[in-house]
Order: C-alpha cells, then sequence, then structure tokens
C-alpha cells in the first residue's frame, strides 16, 4: 500500500512548464522559508515578503522553513528534495509544487542548525555538487 502523499506525475495535470516551484515567504525574525543550496531556474517576486521559485525536474535542492513567536523557535525544518520529474512518482511537501523525491527531512532548530553546518563544512572543503552523487 502506497502512501497518501506518493502520487504518480501522470495522473495529476503537470504545470505547463513541468518546473517544481516552491513558495517562499520572508518575515524577518517571525516567519522565514529560504532555499539553502540548488540551482533556481525562474525566481517570481509575487509581493515584497513573497517570491517564487522555480526548479528544473530533477535538480536537487534544500529547503529550509523557519517560524518564531514571543518565546523563541515554534517549528523548524529542512527538507533535501530532488525535484518532480514528469511521469515519475514523487511525494507532496508544503509549499512546493508539485512535489519531489524526499531525499532528507529533519525538523527541530538544533538538528537543522546540525544539517546547515554540515551543508557548510561540505562547501567550505570545495566539494563540487555537480559531480558528486547523493546516492
Amino acid at each position: 500500500m502506497s502512501s497518501p502523499a506518493l502520487h504518480r506525475s501522470a495522473a495529476r495535470p503537470q504545470p505547463r512548464s513541468a518546473l517544481t516551484e516552491v513558495e517562499l515567504t520572508w518575515i524577518e525574525k517571525c516567519y522565514e522559508q529560504w532555499i539553502r543550496f540548488g540551482r533556481i531556474a525562474t525566481d517570481r517576486i509575487i509581493n515584497r515578503r513573497t517570491r517564487i521559485v522555480g526548479f528544473r525536474p530533477g535538480t536537487t535542492f534544500a529547503f529550509v522553513r523557519w517560524l518564531s513567536n514571543d518565546f523563541g523557535t515554534v517549528h523548524s525544518s529542512i527538507d533535501i528534495v530532488t525535484a518532480a520529474t514528469p511521469g515519475e512518482s514523487y511525494t507532496t511537501l508544503p509549499f512546493v509544487r508539485p512535489g519531489g523525491e524526499i531525499l532528507l527531512h529533519i525538523e527541530g532548530w538544533p538538528k537543522v542548525a546540525q544539517v546547515l553546518q554540515a551543508i557548510d563544512a561540505v562547501e567550505a572543503a570545495g566539494v563540487d555538487r555537480r559531480t558528486s552523487q547523493l546516492r
């Protein structure tokens, strides 16, 4: 039995561009969503706080979400995702349309911060992600 979040893209209409779109909102120190890495193919500004970025099929990217209130961090997560490819299965996740293959999902700021530090270390070591294999 498959997960209810797993979809066959042929069963759903694909956007005309076949790009995977990620909605990013930034309300400083309150609600922040950003892309940590990944080659952005399109970038559309919706308003001063919201934009939508697009990734070509098969592109791997990191999507970070962070939410706080007067008492501190309420939610934080990082998802490392490979953008959906038309005709292939994908998993849905919030703010990502249609979805993708989730390679990593981490919640909780201490763990998210560790993942971000690991990404920084890989980049500092000069690892070229275009020639490296994730699998």
